[in-house]
């Protein structure tokens, strides 16, 4: 093979892997519902550690509540149960790159904002665009 078949197969299979990494991450946003604006889920696993092959440690989030479950193959045991802080629960306790973290949702809180601060700008008042602007039907 000539070198620039080496070429455009090395960049072929680089845009095929780059295409199977973007399906890959827009499917697993899919699946936590976070791509499409749906309602975050109210169980949330927080942690999970493996204590030995077929147990391990879960911490996990029900509305206000966080339950440390103990799971082995054959139940689970509730080992403890806390109300959850007033600063995780607003900020969600999780990373910014967990799967369940909603990355739009400061945006759409200042869009909800400036929507509702122009509906409720009375109709005589000019905003601040058309107030700077001298008249141009006027020429």
């Amino acid at each position: 093979m000539q070198t620039t078949d080496w070429l455009s197969f090395a960049v072929s299979f680089a845009i095929v892997l780059a295409l199977l990494g973007a399906l890959l991450y827009v499917m697993k946003r899919l699946q936590s519902g976070s791509l499409l604006g749906l309602p975050q889920r109210r169980i949330r696993v927080l942690e999970s550690a493996s204590i030995a092959p077929r147990q391990k440690l879960v911490l996990v989030r029900v509305k206000d509540q966080e339950l440390l479950l103990g799971v082995t193959a054959q139940q689970i045991n509730t080992l403890a149960s806390f109300a959850a802080s007033t600063d995780e629960a607003s900020a969600g306790g999780e990373a910014a790159d967990a799967p369940g973290n909603n990355h739009l949702a400061p945006l759409a809180h200042k869009l909800a904002e400036l929507l509702k601060s122009v509906k409720d700008k009375p109709a005589g008042q000019p905003n601040a665009t058309s107030a700077a602007r001298p008249n141009e039907d006027k020429a």
